[in-house]
């Protein structure tokens, strides 16, 4: 693995110790809750026995049950600090982070030096996608305690997210050996591992996850039991063993709905697919995974994505080799699962799979849209050189390891968005219509509709979009789907509230940088307009 090596690196001594100390910390984590409850016993708050029934529906996932037990104790005492960070973090875990950031917010009123308040409130603005705003809050909790597990956990996402797996694994560990009873803290863990490639940790981590979580989201266990199979499997094999040429170019052909498709072998045989950097895993069709004798080794639970439910089956297999021009790579874990195709395509016209970002992380990656050319750069010392006329910008990836980038609507109006090749238009989340206020743009009597993972959805709303901007780079006049993506952002980590799709993305001449977290883009000479900055 050549783009995050050197993590790797510094990682795998961390590696066995760390494996050992999760198998110590499982037996005891009982001994520890044993501990504190008999501590809880010696307290002589007669809120005591309320703040025990909340613990207890926070740690059975009743997180509703847990509100109302807490703003039972707020009724009868506002200045409660306890009370208001404790419905704070039950906001959280119920996913309404407004909420949470409102009573972190109360809770300092009262008491301004709070670490844990501090840290609440700098995990709400994370999961909504304020990620700056959140490192601030992150500094002051630190500062008034050094030892704040909720801050560890948060910096350690964030780490993630900014593409240090190895720092993220170390800040999440420091956070469970503080909370060994927080799941949440656990799952970081794992994440950060399964990035680095070290899957024997990542499985651990889920076993224990299981242990700590609550019994009640039946869906998300059935999940992560699959992905523990799944992980089970990839231990001790060297996945995405990259042979060949230091550098590689692959023509590509750019069909009419704006997506780069290659020609490449899977198992030695010829195939289809898309250049898609919307997907964090490679992805086959149930029917070419059968003509290309990839088969399952593992499944369970279900994904998110577009169209359909917003749900699709979570089937995993395992490529022995793939062939994109003369680069060969070996033992490439993928996603099987069934391909929802538009009515009228031609079978010849139909992709046979995705190339995703397991895969293109491996190199520098250049998307040459004008010139329809793949190239794939594995020198370990490949790095990033743009000429003058292009624009840098830092990207951020999700939990499914998406490309995440900072962009804006109408000159003021900031979201986060996916940089996804597989994607033929740019989307804005509904979510984002209504907090922006720009449902006025929406074109009247004018739908689509849009053929996604999770299968069909029809009646899908155009909204018209006068100026999209990435950094100093506009475009005018976008016609963006709108999307639901609540099922996306369950997984995402923090808020993505748009897609940057082909429409978007060929203009330009796109290099990916993984290692350093940024992405060129060099315009073609009738690509649009640019901002000039004085």
């Amino acid at each position: 693995m050549h783009v995050i090596s050197m993590q790797h690196w510094r990682a795998t001594s961390k590696s066995i110790r760390f494996t050992i100390a999760f198998a110590i910390l499982v037996a005891i984590t009982v001994s520890q809750a044993l501990a504190a409850a008999a501590e809880d016993q010696k307290v002589k708050d007669p809120n005591n026995k309320i703040y025990r029934e909340g613990l207890k529906a926070m740690r059975a996932g009743r997180y509703e049950d847990a509100i109302k037990i807490y703003r039972e104790i707020l009724g009868r005492d506002d200045r409660d600090v306890q009370a208001h960070l404790l419905t704070s973090h039950a906001y959280l875990k119920n996913q309404n982070y407004r909420l949470c950031f409102d009573e972190a917010s109360e809770a300092l009123k009262l008491d301004p030096n709070n670490a844990r308040g501090h840290a609440l409130r700098a995990s709400s603005l994370l999961r909504s996608g304020h990620i700056n705003n959140a490192i601030e809050e992150l500094r002051q909790a630190f500062k008034f305690d050094a030892k704040e597990p909720l801050a560890f956990w948060a910096a350690a996402e964030i780490d993630y997210y900014d593409g240090h797996s190895a720092d993220a694994r170390t800040r999440a560990y420091q956070a469970h050996l503080l909370d060994p009873e927080e799941p949440d803290y656990v799952l970081t863990f794992a994440h950060a591992s399964s990035r680095l490639e070290m899957f024997k940790d990542a499985a651990d981590a889920l076993k224990l996850f299981l242990q700590l979580a609550p019994k009640n989201d039946t869906d998300r266990r059935e999940s992560i039991e699959g992905l523990i199979r799944f992980y089970t499997r990839l231990a001790g094999l060297k996945v995405h063993e990259v042979s060949g040429p230091k550098i590689a170019d692959v023509a590509f052909q750019l069909r009419s709905d704006r997506r780069p498709y290659l020609r490449m072998k899977v198992n030695g045989r010829d195939a289809t697919f898309v250049i898609d950097t919307g997907s964090g895993f490679t992805v086959i069709s149930e029917e070419a995974a059968k003509r290309l004798g990839v088969s399952e080794v593992s499944r369970g639970g279900k994904s998110q994505a577009f169209g359909g439910d917003g749900k699709f089956k979570i089937v995993y297999g395992l490529v022995k080799s793939i062939e994109l021009g003369d680069v060969k790579m070996k033992s490439v874990p993928c996603y099987i699962r069934h391909f929802h195709i538009a009515d009228g395509v031609d079978k010849g016209e139909q992709a046979d799979g995705y190339i995703g970002l397991s895969v293109l992380s491996h190199f520098l990656v250049e998307l040459d849209y004008k010139d329809r050319v793949l190239r794939l750069d594995r020198n370990e010392s490949a790095t990033l050189t743009a000429p003058p006329s292009a624009t840098v910008v830092p990207f951020r990836r999700t939990h499914n390891g998406l490309i995440s980038i900072e962009t804006e609507f109408e000159g003021n109006r900031h979201i986060n968005a996916i940089l996804d090749s597989g994607a033929s238009s740019s989307v804005v989340s509904a979510a984002a219509v209504e907090r922006l206020n720009m449902g006025a743009q929406i074109i009247k009597g004018e739908t689509t509709r849009v053929f996604g993972a999770a299968g069909v959805a029809d009646n899908v709303a155009l909204l018209f979009i006068r100026q999209c901007r990435v950094a100093n780079l506009q475009r005018e006049n976008i016609r963006a789907l709108v999307l639901d993506f609540g099922a996306i952002n369950e997984t995402s980590g923090f808020e993505q509230s748009g897609i940057l799709g082909g429409d978007f993305m060929k203009n330009f001449h796109i290099t990916i940088d993984f290692n350093r977290s940024l992405v060129a883009f060099t315009p073609h000479s009738d690509s649009g307009p640019r901002l000039n900055y004085r």
